[in-house]
């Protein structure tokens, strides 16, 4: 009998030291996910600067992948629209120079159609202020976010708003911080050969 009960004793042991061990793993998934910023609902946590070299006229525009502001499920990358001419411009609710340009960012869009991309980068809001934002303006273009704003710190954003005409290779045409005219938008897609 003395040897059933340290059997018993042992199997014990040996599923509380299991128990243990799961728990312990648990913990460390609990801890990185906290860590990271990871809460499991957001898709592919693998955004950010892709390219390491800073961006300059007339170089590749570097790498980024963010996520889509209106599914986060959706991870975008600029390389994705390599082959089209692309306008990548940061925005936020709260400022007004973004709300004055993007309604003529979408009357190009509408107009060009595929010949070219606005990728509109939201800056360190929450998404639902930036979609909401995006739709009192009726912009239908990408958006993605910029949750941390690293991409646009690496991209030399000083001031709101920012943009880049970038071409269809993939080249930086001119790019900074400022609002863009109606006629600057023409001038500026007219140099890459878009008319509208």
């Amino acid at each position: 009998m003395g040897q059933a009960k340290e059997k018993v004793t042992r199997q014990n042991l040996l599923a509380v030291a299991l128990m243990g061990v799961a728990a312990f793993f648990a913990a460390g998934t609990v801890f990185y996910l906290i860590a990271t910023g990871d809460d499991g609902a957001n898709g592919d946590s693998s955004v950010g600067v892709i390219d390491e070299h800073r961006p300059e006229p007339g170089d590749i525009a570097p790498d980024f992948a963010l996520q889509d502001i209106r599914d986060g499920e959706i991870v975008r990358q600029l390389s994705d629209f390599r082959g089209q001419v692309v306008v990548l411009n940061w925005y936020a609710s709260w400022c007004g120079p973004c709300r004055a340009e993007i309604p003529h960012f979408q009357a190009a869009q509408d107009a060009l159609g595929d010949d070219v991309v606005f990728l509109l980068v939201n800056l360190e809001e929450p998404r639902d202020r930036a979609v909401s934002f995006l739709e009192e303006l009726d912009a239908t273009m990408t958006s993605v976010h910029d949750a941390d704003g690293d991409v646009f710190e690496h991209y030399r954003g000083t001031s709101m708003p920012t943009t880049y005409f970038i071409d269809r290779d993939g080249t930086i045409s001119v790019g900074g911080s400022g609002i863009v005219t109606e006629d600057a938008l023409a001038e500026h897609l007219g140099d890459l050969g878009l008319t509208y």
